[in-house]
Formats: C-alpha cells, sequence, structure tokens
C-alpha cells in the first residue's frame, strides 16, 4: 500500500508538474511585475492627454457661460468648473513616474518602482472620488438663480416666478438619478481603489519571501 502512490503513474506526473512550476517562481514574477509597470506607465501618460483634453473642453464652456451669461451664480459655477479642470490635470500629471523602469532593472528594483506606480494610482483613485463634489456645487450654483426665482426673489432674467418653479420641478425627476451616478463613482472608485491596495499588499508579501 505505501508504494502505490509511488508507483502510480497519474500521481508522478502531477508531482513532476507541481515541481516544474516551483522551479521558476522568480523569473515568472519578474517578467510580470516588468510588463504590469509599462502597462501603467503607459495608461499614466494616456490619462494626462485625455484629462488635459476634458479639461481643455470644461475650460471652454465655462468661460462662454461667464462670457454668454451675466448672472453672479452662473460665473461662480463656472468658476467652479474651472478649478475642477485645474485639479483634474494636476492630478492626473501627479500620479506619473518622474522616470522609467531600466529594461535591465532587477526583481527587487522593478518590485520596488511598480509598488511605487500602485501608491501613485491609489492617491489618484482616491481623490477622484471627490470630483463628484464640485460638479454638484457647479450645478447647484447654476440652479440657484431659479431657486431664488420660485421664492419670489430676483432671479434668472427672462424667467417669472413661476416659469422658474415649472423648470424646478422639470428637474425633480432627474435627483434619483444623480444620486445614482454619485453612489457608482464611489463604488467604482472603491472597487478599483481595493483591488489596488491588494495588489500592494501582495508585493509586500513578495518583498518578505526575498
Amino acid at each position: 500500500m505505501p508504494d502505490e502512490p509511488r508507483n502510480n503513474p497519474m500521481s508522478n506526473d502531477i508531482r513532476s508538474v507541481w515541481q516544474s512550476q516551483t522551479k521558476k517562481p522568480s523569473n515568472v514574477s519578474l517578467e510580470l511585475i516588468r510588463r504590469k509597470a509599462r502597462r501603467l506607465e503607459e495608461t499614466a501618460h494616456q490619462r494626462v492627454v485625455s484629462t488635459s483634453v476634458a479639461a481643455l473642453i470644461i475650460v471652454v464652456i465655462a468661460l462662454y457661460i461667464s462670457w454668454q451669461l451675466d448672472e453672479i451664480f452662473f460665473r461662480m459655477g463656472a468658476s467652479a468648473l474651472i478649478l475642477l479642470a485645474v485639479s483634474l490635470v494636476y492630478r492626473a500629471r501627479k500620479a506619473v513616474s518622474p522616470g522609467r523602469l531600466p529594461l535591465n532593472a532587477t526583481l527587487s528594483v522593478s518590485v520596488d518602482f511598480y509598488r511605487q506606480e500602485l501608491e501613485r494610482q491609489s492617491s489618484y483613485l482616491r481623490a477622484g472620488r471627490n470630483t463628484i463634489w464640485p460638479l454638484l456645487l457647479s450645478a447647484a450654483l447654476f440652479l440657484m438663480p431659479f431657486v431664488r426665482g420660485a421664492m419670489g426673489k430676483p432671479g434668472m432674467p427672462g424667467f417669472d416666478s413661476r416659469e422658474s418653479m415649472y423648470l424646478l420641478l422639470g428637474l425633480v425627476p432627474l435627483l434619483p438619478v444623480m444620486l445614482t451616478l454619485v453612489v457608482s463613482v464611489f463604488v467604482a472608485e472603491g472597487r478599483k481603489l481595493s483591488a489596488v491596495q491588494k495588489e500592494i499588499e501582495e508585493l509586500d508579501g513578495l518583498r518578505k519571501k526575498e
């Protein structure tokens, strides 16, 4: 009986596969970490470009609103959008590594570099969750003239009290949509942040085994 597992061909095959997998963990990890680090670098640079384009569009729209609409609340909302656009570009550029991973980097150097990239990604995701608040502030400022008009105070030129009230009531069905959007952003960013944090912990575990 004790000799059966040793003489079992299937058992020998499983043992040989396991042994072949455990012989090359460092080489596979090194190549995988290099590939992930370079991919994260490329993603960060692409994010800067796309964020810069989006920020430029936001600034153009905000300046157009300030130029066309002579209303203090609209201009305050446009200013909040411009500050948001600037902060988006700043955060995206801050998430980019100042250097690049050398092609001949060792496993230890590659792990350290990739961990720094993940930490930048984590900071970017944490800041990204706060992006929704300036948008909500701008929306509230844009609606303020209509709120004042509905209350019988000086509001949006060309809108009397009844028209302002009808406009606000027409926006009520959009509130669940906005709430769903806010929750979705927080959930999605939270999942990404958890995934990044888990990978950081795995890298720390890999460094302890070295």
